[in-house]
């Protein structure tokens, strides 16, 4: 099918590398590869390591990532500006069981290839480096340079990513794109922000033969969270972001209480003195995470008073939401490369989930999209799987891209 037999190679070699994460397995191993692969293409490249001490203070599950070094690879060809930038996440989460394939071996059964990543988002990284391949071998010279970003820890909150703009780029890109498993014939443009943490709820710990002479922290709690939600939904339900959604319950802020929920004294017979239950508030681009926090305290504590509860708010992590203006160049870029190559209009939209876009866009302060191949709702799953014509077609969108960015 054209260009899909090379990104299909790729693909195949690349998810041969199992880059679990946690703890961060393979990724040495797939650091070589992928500047083999870089290097084979005609592109310098550099790897480099991030620090030891970076990942205790950013990777959220440490200290498993000790033993498990982590890599950027960054692969460039050309110089100068304008610099359009590929970004690229190689690690995968487990595998988990059920599944009817090797999941890491590409297995193609008629059109689709299963493998864990093919969607999300080895398949992009596959196609990124199709396209960027095919074209320097038809004798493409840039105006300008192409670079291409390979990071590690996407599924661990982008800690590559971070440290790729914080410590690795040199140059602020014109153009980002993140090669995440949008499909083909649509185009995100940002992403919700987050606010996580737990709430704790205090109470009196005694014998359960004796309730009476306790405090319940698990019933306080209980009464707590009802009584928060009954006060805050209806602020949520009233405001709506004006950013472009798939869905129209995805367009309004959103909490969700007690993802984790646990008494600390683990105990049957035990009156619990303390009862946690974790928050996980979704943030739209018209909200900052500094208010949402000062948000939740107040109507935590209205909802503590009325109850009559004790409680800790503990903060554990904030994204800020990001957002690409539809009329930003690379948008328009992409838009027209679809309408051209596919036949479509893209649709566009916010994400629900954040991804790692929020870096180059809060923090380099340069517009990005996020577009690549794949199948929607195929991430994380068992039997994960992208499409021989979802490669095919990304790779066509990416080479115009590149071709309109950095030609003439």
């Amino acid at each position: 099918m054209g260009f899909a037999d090379q990104a299909l190679g790729i693909l195949a070699k690349i998810v041969e590398v199992p880059t679990v994460n946690p703890p961060g397995q393979g990724y040495e191993t797939f650091a070589k590869l992928a500047e083999s692969i870089l290097k084979d293409m005609g592109m310098s490249v550099e790897v480099v390591e991030v620090p030891s001490d970076y990942l205790d203070r950013y990777y959220p599950y440490a200290p498993v990532h000790r033993g498990y070094p982590r890599y950027v690879v960054l692969g460039r060809y050309g110089g100068g500006s304008p610099v359009l930038h590929f970004n690229g996440h190689y690690d995968v989460v487990p595998p988990g069981s059920g599944w009817s394939y090797d999941p890491f071996k590409a297995t193609v059964v008629g059109d689709r290839v299963y493998g864990r990543g093919t969607t999300d988002m080895k398949g992009g990284i596959a196609a990124v480096l199709a396209a960027i391949d095919s074209l320097l071998r038809e004798g493409f010279e840039p105006r300008g340079t192409v670079e291409v970003a390979l990071v590690p820890d996407e599924e661990a909150g982008g800690v590559g990513s971070r440290y790729l703009v914080e410590g690795v780029l040199k140059r602020v890109p014109d153009y980002v794109v993140i090669a995440e498993p949008t499909t083909s014939t649509m185009v995100s443009i940002g992403h919700k922000g987050l606010v996580r943490g737990v709430v704790r709820v205090f109470g009196r710990q005694v014998h359960g033969s004796t309730p009476w002479l306790g405090e319940n922290a698990f019933l306080a709690a209980a009464r707590l969270a009802l009584r928060f939600s009954e006060l805050y939904e209806p602020v949520l339900r009233s405001r709506r972001t004006s950013a472009p959604v798939l869905l129209e319950q995805g367009a309004y802020p959103t909490i969700n209480l007690g993802g984790y929920a646990e008494s600390l004294s683990r105990k049957d017979n035990t009156v619990p003195g303390e009862f946690v239950l974790s928050f996980d508030r979704r943030v739209i681009p018209e909200e900052s995470v500094d208010e949402v926090v000062r948000e939740l305290r107040e109507f935590l504590d209205r909802a503590s008073r009325e109850v009559g509860s004790r409680y800790e708010l503990r903060v554990l992590s904030a994204v800020p939401p990001s957002v690409t203006p539809t009329s930003a160049e690379v948008v328009r870029l992409a838009s027209s490369c679809i309408e051209e190559e596919l036949g479509v209009k893209p649709t566009l939209y916010l994400t629900f989930g954040r991804n790692d876009l929020v870096y180059y866009v809060n923090f380099l302060k340069t517009y990005g999209i996020c577009y690549g191949p794949g199948i929607e709702n195929a991430a994380h799953t068992v039997d994960e799987y992208t499409t021989i014509p979802e490669l095919e077609n990304s790779v066509r969108v990416y080479r115009c891209i590149i071709r309109k960015a950095l030609g003439g």
